[in-house]
């Protein structure tokens, strides 16, 4: 087949062909979206009092207790996709009050392979819990907080294991796996994951929370319109908590069990130690102030009595001393800097791309490092 150039009137011809009805169609659905809005605030607003009569037996005060110096552990990753290979990054960083204390990053040249998303959530997991490991064993005091969710995390070291284990059935793995193969080994080795899962200064606090549990128990006719957390913020009064409840609840396994791996020495007894510790962890929600809403903090059970807990919520509302910041300023200064990863993992491939092409021929250069896709418009004058 001979290639027909595009013609001149293109943009007419596709105009015409209805170009704006997406984002008319986008536009339209504004109004819907609205409804959807209003008819669940009309429901909150209409329900609160009898969600609270409901929920009543497990809100009580929040105790009250020292404010605790405070660190912050949270990660990031990214990748930029080339048609013959992609740079991939992964970073974690610990922030206590407000000083970046502690680091780790991998970047890697990857080949193109499936899964590559999950796999690196599994990796970055991995290392944002040896770093607050390192945290945890370099300090006496003071309380941690991981972004994110216990929970999450075994589903992403999960998914990353069971991978890991379907590429080393045999004896000759992908070469991508081996520089995570010391990683991986040494995570389990150090059992970085049960010392933070049983040490008494950890907790998790997930700002991206889904969990529905208690409004499908207690307002089933919410469910599918909000989460748990939507509920106890709209049930409890500043400074209220609910009681806790277990993380992994009584019909939900856990997801270590679902396979074997032999490429890990000893990681059936990892596992039991691992799965005690989650049996352990606990869920509160917590509402500190009257312009925030409610947050979901996962914990140990040893910090669920009234004492420990007291001083966990205090150190919790005393970080959230910036207006419009929504969580503990060392989690959000944490996060701004992981997010940085993308920017420099960008210039990383550029500058390779740069060099390589006084080495090689520029079209085999462009070939092998050019995008997989078609840029966007506005990036094409500066390739």
């Amino acid at each position: 087949m001979s290639s027909q150039p595009l013609p001149d009137d293109l943009p007419t011809q596709l105009n015409r062909l209805g170009t704006a009805a997406l984002p008319a169609a986008v536009l339209d659905a504004i109004a819907s979206c609205t409804d959807s809005c209003r008819t669940t605030l009309q429901r909150l607003e209409d329900n609160r009092e009898r969600l609270r009569a409901v929920l009543d037996r497990r809100i009580r005060p929040a105790p009250d207790g020292p404010v605790r110096r405070l660190c912050a552990v949270d990660g990031s990753h990214a990748a930029v996709t080339t048609m013959g290979a992609t740079f991939a990054a992964i970073a974690a960083t610990a922030v206590e009050e407000a000083s970046l204390t502690d680091q780790d990053v991998i970047v890697r040249l990857m080949p193109p392979i499936e899964e590559l998303e999950s796999i690196m959530s599994g990796l970055r997991c991995l290392i944002e819990l040896r770093l607050l490991a390192r945290r945890v064993r370099a300090t006496t005091s003071g309380l941690f907080i991981l972004d994110g969710s216990f929970y999450s995390v075994l589903l992403e070291i999960n998914r990353l294991l069971v991978r890991y284990t379907q590429d080393h059935r045999n004896d000759d793995p992908p070469a991508w796996w081996q520089p995570f193969h010391d990683l991986i080994q040494g995570f389990f080795a150090d059992e970085d994951w049960q010392l933070v899962l049983r040490c008494r200064r950890v907790i998790a606090h997930s700002k991206l929370a889904t969990a529905d549990h208690d409004v499908a128990t207690s307002a089933p006719h919410l469910r599918g319109s909000i989460t748990d957390r939507m509920l106890w913020s709209t049930v409890l009064l500043p400074g209220e908590y609910a009681l806790p409840t277990p993380l992994i609840r009584e019909n939900r396994p856990h997801l270590l069990t679902g396979y074997r791996n032999s490429t890990i020495p000893n990681f059936a007894q990892h596992r039991l130690e691992i799965e005690h510790g989650y049996g352990q962890l606990y869920v509160i929600y917590y509402r500190p102030n009257l312009a925030g809403p409610s947050y979901r903090l996962e914990m140990p059970a040893s910090l669920i009595a009234r004492e420990p807990l007291g001083a966990v919520l205090a150190t919790f509302r005393s970080a959230l001393h910036i207006q419009g910041i929504q969580e503990p300023l060392p989690q959000f200064l944490a996060d701004v800097i992981c997010r940085q990863l993308g920017h420099a993992l960008a210039a990383t491939a550029e500058g390779a791309r740069t060099t390589l092409q006084h080495e090689f021929d520029l079209a085999l250069v462009q070939r092998y490092l050019g995008p997989y896709r078609t840029p966007h418009s506005d990036t094409l004058g500066r390739r």
